[in-house]
């Protein structure tokens, strides 16, 4: 059944994304190819253009995440997926899974246009760029693990609190100012876990005499935010499971 839910998530989401996608790979060859063409208005204008599309894709993104976390399970939609023969965990672990995935790609994607705008703006060669980016990684598998681990754990984290967010809404409050309730719950969250991860981060560092010399405090950030999604996945889960009438 998981599977199923997968594929009913990416197939009611991926012709959002990929119409982006496909615009701003575009808008990256052509703001590319306008640096070719010595024309100061129109390198202006193409990156102008670039650089709004992928800050469009980064919200679009975020606000689809915060839509299909939150009134596509906790809204109408949402009883109707919880008439599924699907478990509230299955259910959870579609939901998090394909946003995690968008999430990431968006990013990749961004990556993507951010480098090739920057290697044209620089005039390199972007297969001499790419060779000695490999040659990093393969010279600092250690290095480029704990980046990409960190990387998953933080979307991890926040895909989780934003479930946990919406979960909690749901249960405490039940009034028309859903918004105004939801942005103060947003933050009171944010500086809860801010405030825990700080607390444990200082006791590392009154422990540690060589922070920042080494990888070490990053796998920390990655330790405190694991701990941190797994608290939101439990807590989300008992609030569908046993506090609200979704199923």
């Amino acid at each position: 059944m998981l599977a199923r839910l997968m594929k009913h998530e990416i197939l009611s989401s991926y012709r959002k994304f990929l119409p982006i996608y496909a615009g701003v790979i575009l808008m990256t060859l052509i703001t590319s190819f306008s640096y070719n063409i010595q024309s100061i208005s129109a390198t202006l204008t193409f990156t102008g253009l670039l650089l709004t599309l992928v800050g469009i894709t980064m919200l679009f993104t975020f606000y689809t995440i915060i839509i299909n976390l939150g009134q596509r399970v906790f809204g109408k939609p949402g009883y109707l997926l919880f008439t599924t023969p699907a478990t509230s965990i299955e259910i959870m672990v579609s939901k998090v899974l394909i946003n995690m995935m968008w999430f990431l790609v968006s990013i990749l994607v961004s990556i993507f246009a951010a480098s090739l705008f920057i290697l044209n703006a620089f005039q390199q060669n972007i297969f001499d760029i790419l060779g000695e980016l490999f040659g990093l990684m393969s010279r600092y598998p250690y290095e480029t693990f704990t980046i990409i681990t960190a990387g998953i754990i933080y979307a991890i984290y926040v895909i989780g609190m934003l479930f946990f967010l919406f979960a909690l809404l749901n249960m405490i409050y039940k009034g028309e100012k859903k918004i105004l309730i939801g942005i103060l719950l947003y933050f009171a969250i944010s500086q809860a876990t801010s405030l825990v991860s700080s607390i444990f981060l200082g006791a590392y560092m009154s422990l540690s005499t060589a922070v920042f010399e080494d990888f070490n405090s990053i796998w920390v950030f990655v330790g405190i935010y694991f701990v941190l999604s797994v608290a939101f996945y439990i807590m989300t889960y008992f609030i569908i499971d046993r506090k609200l009438e979704l199923q």
